[in-house]
């Protein structure tokens, strides 16, 4: 590993997380970012139980406890009929915890972890292209010097200028969504340690969250899935202040004022990843599509496939094989660990859509621990199967 050089596009959560693991393996990392840190990310901010076990895996155990996060143990759901599931997290899912933290505070300890492993970080290079041969990869970045690697990640998100360099296809519209988020600050809510979920029968198909944030700070938005948004012909931002002045959701910000602007963003959908290794490439994160069709969750993702992808290149050194075959370890290691959970979350997608199902699903959840537990397992991104009798209670739970 000490004579690789890789080059990683994108210093989000997947290429820290990878350029820490690659460099703590002796590798040469050269990790290449548009921006400068601290930088803003379009996002949630919610941090799943999973993602704290990554944080904890790349030295960043203190992060969720430190005063720039906020501890959530429990999810508050409204359906569209007004029935409320509060659950706590459970600790069968690595402890239970969870927390919120600002991407613009969890990306840049990422990426200073990243540079203390022996990673180089440099800001504010905007990569226009790629070429690939047989001797390696030659970056095009603009106003600078090209730069030459055995091998490039790509972890520039959606849509991602590595992705299109490779030749993979854009995401379908039916397979990805818009969301839009916007800061509140002086927020009293009244369940300050969940993550709160709202199915509003005025905004379906879209759902709406309210995330606490430190010192008082709300993260608040809402998603819908792209060809849904095009044919319904909203404005997400109108959206967004609807949803705020809804009955149910006015309360929780009573006397908060928005601070900045409302952000959008474009989420891929993991049911579609399907284009993720190729000659002396792989593509991580966002990049690669790996976003929870559900929830829009995606930064477990994003680092556990930074994770897969330093142990794939791990593999390919130690076979001296840079082509797809040999990185191919890498779609193994997610294949395995994703796939299911992606194609089950787009299946449910259709049960969320429907006031009437969601409705009993709730209901049925609220008498029935089988049911409560495996909502839990969906809600927390961790379900891979749905039981029978799961299917079976919520049928006769009408």
């Amino acid at each position: 590993m000490t004579s690789l050089h890789v080059a990683i596009v994108g210093a989000g959560p997947a290429g820290s997380s990878a350029a820490t693991f690659l460099a703590q393996q002796g590798a040469r990392v050269t990790l290449l970012e548009r921006n400068r840190f601290p930088r803003d990310k379009t996002c949630g901010d919610g941090c799943t139980p999973r993602t704290l076990w990554m944080l904890e895996r790349l030295g960043l155990g203190d992060l969720p406890t430190s005063p720039d996060s906020a501890p959530v143990d429990s999810v508050y759901a409204l359906s569209p009929g007004g029935i409320i599931l509060e659950e706590s997290i459970p600790s069968r899912l690595f402890g239970g915890r969870a927390s919120v933290i600002a991407r613009q505070v969890l990306d840049e300890r990422l990426v200073r972890r990243a540079v203390q492993a022996g990673a180089e970080l440099r800001e504010g290079v905007l990569v226009e292209g790629i070429e690939r041969d047989a001797h390696g990869v030659l970056l095009r970045c603009r106003d600078g010097e090209p730069l030459r690697a055995d091998l490039v990640l790509g972890c520039d998100g959606s849509p991602s200028v590595v992705r299109r360099a490779l030749g993979a296809p854009d995401f379908p519209r039916h397979e990805g969504a818009f969301a839009v988020r916007a800061y509140y600050e002086n927020v009293r809510l009244s369940h300050p340690r969940s993550f709160a979920f709202f199915w509003e029968q005025e905004l379906l198909p879209a759902y709406g969250w309210i995330f606490p944030l430190p010192d008082g700070r709300a993260n608040v938005g809402l998603g819908m899935r792209a060809d849904q948004l095009d044919a319904s012909a909203v404005k997400l931002p109108a959206l967004l202040e609807k949803f705020c002045t809804l009955p149910r959701v006015a309360p929780e910000l009573a006397g908060a004022r928005r601070v900045g602007k409302v952000k959008g963003h474009h989420l891929p959908y993991g049911s579609f990843s399907q284009h993720t290794h190729f000659d002396r490439a792989l593509l991580l994160g966002d990049a690669a599509g790996f976003v929870n069709p559900l929830t829009g969750e995606g930064i477990e993702f994003a680092l556990e496939s930074g994770a897969f992808a330093a142990e794939a290149v791990a593999e390919a050194v130690a076979a001296g094989d840079f082509s797809a075959r040999g990185l191919g370890g890498y779609a193994r290691r997610w294949e395995t660990r994703f796939r299911t959970a992606f194609h089950l979350n787009r299946r449910l997608m259709w049960a969320f859509e429907r006031p009437w199902l969601l409705d009993r699903v709730f209901r049925t959840a609220n008498r029935s621990t089988t049911v409560r537990n495996e909502l839990s397992d969906i809600l927390a991104g961790e379900a891979t199967r749905i039981s029978w009798r799961f299917v079976a209670e919520v049928a006769r739970g009408g």
